[in-house]
């Protein structure tokens, strides 16, 4: 408990009327009791205000509000900010300094015009002073497609070279010199594309609004007149699925030249299933260097327990022999078949119910034992292949998927056959060279030494989905073996 304040006593209230009767005004000043103080502006009216705290307006008062007077403008100082504290000389050389640069800059490029004038000038003279027999005699020396090339640089070189090189390239031994020659026109012809068969452009019937369809010769990019005469380059993705090359053309002018020139990559994409094989197909594409990169993944579900009859029933066309899923051309050369059958031998038999188990074995300990689900691939089947021949990478996974049209087992193993192949800058079908080494055309390719250490497999995955394979990459051919249709083995 707070104690009560103390009284003062007899002395001091005696002192203290002492005080007061010695000095009667410090008893005004001083009160007796506790007051609430009062200021002297609490009285003071504040100017411009009433005594109902209101504002008195007029035309010519400065404007105000009711947060607090406005503040006086110093006239003194916005006149000193807008003087100029130095000379007014220098106002007028920095114009002059300006207009000084315009003109040097003017008379600098007449100078440098004046000067390439007279250099194409002397260049011209020096140009016409050879005869043309020399000039003959120099192109004579280059291909057809650089004589061409030589006759266009100029007017002057025209004149020279004459009609002759233009001649030379309507031959038809030619043919590759005048596609090689009207290659380096393309960049300058979005509306149009090359068909190599005619050696000519064509102009687009659907500029910019292409489509990959299964069937491409009703519906063409461009019209050709030799469309019934000659063929089509186009190579093969799967079984009744094939990629013509003017798709290829697109999509590398539409990644070197501009948007203008083709198409995206990722239009290419596809997804389909074959009614007649059962197998379900995956392709997507890309543009790395220049260069188109195709994946096809293609699976199907995988009974176990196969016989060499029903794993080719699985695998093979029963009109051409080739497989249903996507390969190159040197599939039959190398060990490609033997190791997709080998992963089919991996895929685990199902489990059987408890009643098929108690009849096969009266043992209890063999009822308990379940067969593992994981498919467990060897280490023969299991790395990553690359074809030694042309650009080409596969992979062979046994993986398990739901099967939606089985109501008794849902979830069954998939046989996955994943390839990975490098189609080329779209050049031409006969002189691209991962494109002619893809399918076939040419022998002299050896894919470890232009492919490197980087496989295409990874170039891909880290490209479109962060990661790459974790298997490791061996050849798909080792030994190097040739038998092609003679072979039994792929068989």
């Amino acid at each position: 408990m707070e104690e009560p304040p103390k009284r003062p006593g007899l002395v001091t209230r005696f002192s203290r009327k002492l005080r007061i009767a010695s000095n009667p005004e410090s008893a005004k000043k001083r009160p007796q009791k506790l007051q609430k103080r009062h200021t002297e502006s609490a009285n003071i009216q504040q100017e411009g205000i009433n005594e109902l705290g209101e504002r008195n307006y007029s035309i010519w008062s400065e404007t105000s509000t009711l947060v607090g007077e406005a503040r006086s403008r110093d006239h003194t100082d916005m006149l000193h900010g807008l003087a100029h504290h130095d000379s007014f000389d220098s106002l007028v050389d920095g114009t002059r300094a300006q207009l000084h640069a315009l003109i040097d800059e003017e008379e600098l490029d007449e100078l440098e015009l004046r000067r390439r004038t007279e250099l194409n000038d002397k260049r011209k003279r020096m140009l016409r002073k050879l005869p043309n027999e020399v000039w003959d005699r120099i192109a004579s020396f280059l291909q057809p497609s650089d004589a061409a090339h030589l006759a266009i640089a100029s007017k002057i070189l025209l004149e020279k070279l004459g009609t002759e090189p233009f001649q030379a390239l309507r031959r038809p031994d030619n043919h590759q010199e005048r596609v090689r020659f009207l290659n380096h026109l393309d960049r300058h012809l979005p509306e149009q594309l090359l068909c190599f068969p005619c050696g000519t452009y064509h102009r687009r019937l659907s500029m910019g609004e292409e489509k990959l369809k299964a069937d491409f010769v009703n519906n063409p990019v461009y019209f050709c007149p030799k469309v019934r005469s000659s063929y089509l380059p186009r190579m093969r993705l799967a079984f009744g699925r094939e990629l013509p090359y003017s798709f290829i053309q697109l999509a590398t002018r539409y990644a070197t030249k501009s948007k203008d020139h083709g198409m995206h990559p990722d239009k290419l994409a596809r997804r389909w299933k074959d009614a007649e094989s059962g197998w379900s197909h995956q392709s997507r594409y890309m543009i790395h260097d220049g260069r188109l990169l195709m994946r096809i993944r293609s699976h199907i579900f995988a009974p176990p327990k196969l016989t060499p009859t029903g794993e080719r029933m699985l695998l093979y066309d029963r009109e051409d022999y080739l497989p249903f899923f996507s390969v190159c051309a040197h599939w039959r050369d190398g060990e490609l078949m033997r190791l997709v059958k080998c992963a089919l031998s991996h895929v685990p038999v199902p489990q059987e119910s408890l009643l098929h188990q108690m009849r096969e074995s009266p043992r209890v300990r063999d009822w308990i034992i379940k067969p593992g689900l994981m498919a467990r691939m060897c280490d023969d089947c299991r790395p990553a292949r690359r074809c030694p021949e042309c650009p080409t990478e596969y992979l062979l996974e046994i993986n398990i998927a739901e099967d939606r049209h089985d109501a008794i087992n849902r979830f069954k193993h998939v046989l996955v056959v994943t390839r990975w192949s490098d189609v080329g800058d779209g050049s031409s079908p006969t002189a691209s060279p991962e494109y002619c080494a893809v399918n076939g055309v040419k022998a002299d390719y050896d894919s470890f030494s232009h492919v490197g250490r980087r496989a295409v497999a990874g170039i891909f995955e880290a490209r479109i989905n962060g990661t790459i394979p974790g298997q490791r990459m061996i050849s798909l051919n080792p030994k190097n073996t040739k038998f092609g249709e003679e072979g039994h083995g792929w068989y």
